[in-house]
């Protein structure tokens, strides 16, 4: 399942964008140059899109199945928890009500435009948040040697 590679059709489900009729894959191609992505024969793998969301390669087998479901989009996000999309959007900028945990991250895959509204969630991390139960830990990539520097 992570080895087998992901069409546009696939990307197109997995980031919650608007289903393809015509072949105009043009929101999925922004999308991919947001995240620096770029497709090898029409196609990728779960790593690399991982990989370009700040997520090693190499997960838990337990949370693979996670990180492949179809992201959330606000929308579907305020459905699952039964509130207005626009509370979903004031949850993440951290507008919560008192005795509420922090709202998951949310992920940008607009390259950090000014209200583009191209946040997604994962449908792991809202259940978890809703249930108010630990949120699942992701493992993340690394920095480069040398890219940090030391504090004086």
């Amino acid at each position: 399942m992570i080895e087998k590679p992901l069409t546009r059709d696939d990307l197109v489900r997995f980031f919650g964008l608007k289903p393809v009729r015509t072949g105009d894959y043009r929101p999925l191609s922004r999308v991919l140059s947001a995240l620096g992505i770029r497709l090898v024969g029409g196609t990728t793998r779960w790593v690399v899109v991982w990989g370009a969301l700040g997520l090693s390669a190499d997960q838990k087998p337990c949370h693979q199945k996670h990180l492949t479901e179809p992201l959330m989009t606000a929308k579907s996000a305020a459905a699952a928890l039964g509130v207005d999309p626009s509370i979903v959007y004031r949850w993440s900028k951290g507008l919560l009500p008192n005795g509420m945990p922090s709202f998951p991250d949310a992920i940008d895959l607009s390259n950090g435009r000014k209200d583009a509204r191209a946040l997604r969630w994962r449908r792991a991390e809202i259940v978890a948040w809703h249930g108010r139960q630990p949120l699942p830990g992701y493992a993340r990539t690394a920095p480069a040697f040398g890219s940090l520097t030391p504090r004086k």
